[in-house]
């Protein structure tokens, strides 16, 4: 799913998808809702599944 957030520069479709907004916007640096959207991405980031540790099989009762 993608994230939005809202860019207070854009006047007409403020909604923006995160992704356009890091690669082309020249004030992502200082904007609110960036910062405020990178804070919560690190607090709710998934734990990496690794390969390298084997899956565990479940006896069954």
């Amino acid at each position: 799913m993608a994230d939005y957030i809202v860019c207070h520069k854009k006047r007409n479709a403020p909604r923006i998808n995160v992704r356009i907004c890091q690669e082309k916007c020249s004030l992502r640096n200082e904007c609110k809702e960036y910062s405020g959207y990178l804070k919560i991405s690190v607090i709710q980031k998934p734990i990496p599944v690794s390969a390298e540790v084997p899956p565990v099989a479940l006896a069954a009762p």
